[in-house]
């Protein structure tokens, strides 16, 4: 009787794991936290901008920002104290958009 041996090849990838079989889901938690740390940094950045116009409340401004896009919330003096603040927001490194919900008084 003759028995025959085959042997099936086992693919390793990179990481030591089988190339079948996936590493992980494809996601990890670098980019996502990543992302968290850059918009903690742009929040911070843009409140320190704030407080440095001349006669605004920066208190009185939520900012809040997620991939990049800062929201801006609360209450300016005037339309040119909201434009002031929208430029220091733009202004701020690592920021892609600015949401203005910010309201002058007497809207």
């Amino acid at each position: 009787m003759i028995v025959a041996v085959t042997a099936t090849p086992i693919l390793v990838n990179a990481a030591g794991g089988d190339a079948d079989t996936p590493s992980s889901t494809g996601r990890t938690t670098a980019p996502r936290d990543t992302a968290a740390t850059t918009d903690r940094t742009i929040t911070t950045a843009v409140k320190a901008r704030l407080a440095t116009i001349p006669g605004a409340d920066a208190s009185r401004i939520d900012v809040k920002t997620v991939d990049g896009v800062v929201r801006l919330e609360g209450n300016v003096r005037d339309e040119s104290q909201r434009a002031a603040v929208l430029k220091a927001a733009k202004d701020t490194s690592g920021v892609t958009a600015v949401s203005d919900e910010l309201r002058a008084a007497g809207q």
